[in-house]
């Protein structure tokens, strides 16, 4: 009944000016004595109009009838409009780029205090770049935070946010970059050789290669012979060299080093004295268990060998080896050798080195 009241005064007021128009005075006269009458009937049918919701509502609707008609106050609801103003400001992430797969927090914001819990609508332009599809600010806050997913790409990719609130759009640019591919490993066919002989090499990166890489050789001893630089192509993640052992008089251990980018690798060789041949009757058996609790999860064991005295082992695994056990052929006679092994998960990820043996060749 405190709105009817409301009314009824807004009403009066309305209708007091009114009267100073002559040309309208017995129509508004006709209308305060109805809006008069209407009083009088709230007034003393305060509780029957408690009672009975319909009749009181129907009474209400008929003084707005009358105020329409009159060309007086126009009165709204309670609700309003819902959105009072406020709008999306803007989408920020602090950053307008990413460098392969990685996660960063980002801000939707709104022109004011929301007050009442607000969605916000959000799309990615390219699948490069992940957001949630929608994010809710709550009552009394004007901004929120989500996460932006970022894949790892082959070539730059430019991903557009864009959120929606009440038909009003804010955009947000980030360009997804490649990872800058480094120089991961290299490794040859044969950790032993004699002299006038050859074995292929390989050169490993973390990733293809964006632009052409140079990477650059050198060895610890002229016992053997490498190029002074090899390229890695662009779009390629690995490059092959020959290396040629010399003959020497006597076993020398020579330590193979390639480099790029500031990061470097090695890889120990034996260029065996003449006399000396790789043994063919000796082979080393290496077993291990499983890790435990990943076991579900291993894909494959990486085996690496270190001649002894020396420091750096050298990766015997052309592949993954999915067995828990390896088999050594490539030992000299004579010779001492480290061996560890390392597991690789699902996720390419690969665990800390197992506990290090050593076995000596007779």
């Amino acid at each position: 009944m405190y709105e009817s009241q409301v009314r009824l005064e807004l009403i009066s007021r309305k209708l007091v000016a009114g009267q100073q128009l002559k040309q309208h005075h017995s129509i508004l006269n006709f209308y305060r004595r109805a809006i008069d009458s209407a009083a009088y009937f709230l007034k003393s049918n305060l509780t029957e109009s408690v009672k009975s919701g319909t009749a009181a509502l129907c009474l209400l609707a008929a003084c707005v009838a009358i105020i329409s008609g009159c060309g007086g106050v126009s009165y709204k609801g309670a609700s309003g409009t819902q959105s009072n103003g406020i709008a999306l400001s803007q989408i920020s992430c602090g950053t307008q780029s990413l460098s392969g797969a990685q996660s960063k927090s980002c801000t939707v914001s709104l022109s004011a205090t929301a007050l009442s819990s607000t969605t916000v609508q959000l799309t990615s332009s390219s699948a490069a770049l992940k957001v949630p599809s929608q994010v809710t600010i709550a009552v009394g806050q004007n901004a929120v935070t989500f996460d932006a997913v970022s894949s790892t790409v082959n070539k730059t990719v430019t991903a557009t946010i864009t959120g929606s609130l009440h038909g009003v759009s804010k955009t947000f640019a980030l360009t997804v970059y490649p990872l800058a591919a480094t120089l991961s490993n290299v490794s040859c066919a044969s950790q032993s050789l004699t002299g006038s002989s050859a074995t292929a090499c390989t050169l490993s990166l973390s990733s293809p290669a964006t632009t052409a890489m140079v990477v650059t050789l050198s060895a610890s001893s002229t016992a053997i012979q490498i190029p002074s630089a090899v390229t890695v192509n662009p779009g390629a993640s690995s490059a092959q060299f020959n290396l040629t052992a010399l003959a020497v008089s006597s076993t020398q251990n020579v330590t193979l080093t390639a480099a790029s980018g500031g990061v470097s690798e090695s890889y120990m060789l034996q260029v065996l004295g003449a006399g000396t041949q790789s043994s063919q009757l000796h082979k080393v058996q290496l077993s291990w268990n499983a890790p435990g609790n990943a076991a579900t999860a291993i894909v494959g064991y990486n085996v690496y060998r270190a001649i002894a005295n020396t420091s750096g082992y050298a990766l015997l695994t052309t592949s993954l080896d999915t067995q828990t056990s390896y088999t050594d052929a490539g030992v000299v006679s004579g010779s001492t050798y480290n061996y560890m092994v390392t597991s690789v998960d699902v996720s390419g990820m690969e665990s800390s080195p197992s506990n290090s043996t050593q076995v000596t060749i007779p």
